[in-house]
């Protein structure tokens, strides 16, 4: 046993720590670490790993997952916010010195506008799909 494995207490993990380590494998996998035969044979050890120190043995090997420094999605939403807040002031404003007569039309532009926001700033983004594992047969 090595002396980093030395160091990993023997507690029960949970279903979100399986979680954890199975997403830390597919970006491995992702990165091509892995074939996808090892992968699958990972997986099969991260749901039958009972202890921090199974779970830490699936990752053998493996560089540590790296956390970015800066949250690229903490810029995009404030871009974002700029964005759609100057095209509903801009909107506003037109409304204003137009003579700010009868219905309040922006109010078009505001909707539009925060469903465009809310799909663009938390909407799903599309992840390349592993192939499906293979059953044994």
């Amino acid at each position: 046993m090595s002396e980093r494995e030395a160091h990993v207490p023997d507690l029960l993990v949970s279903d979100a720590d399986r979680a954890r380590v199975s997403g830390e494998l597919r970006g491995h996998y992702e990165a091509g670490r892995l074939t996808l035969e090892e992968f699958q044979q990972r997986l099969d050890e991260v749901h039958a790993a009972r202890t921090e120190g199974q779970l830490h043995q699936v990752l053998r090997q493996l560089p540590p997952a790296k956390l970015p420094s800066v949250n690229p999605r903490d810029t995009r939403w404030r871009s974002l916010t700029l964005q759609y807040s100057l095209v509903n002031v801009i909107a506003i404003l037109v409304w204003l010195f137009g003579g700010a007569n009868g219905d309040f039309w922006p109010k078009w532009v505001l909707l539009v506008t925060l469903i465009t926001f809310t799909r663009r700033a938390f909407g799903h983004h599309h992840h390349r799909r592993l192939p499906p594992p293979r059953r044994p047969g």
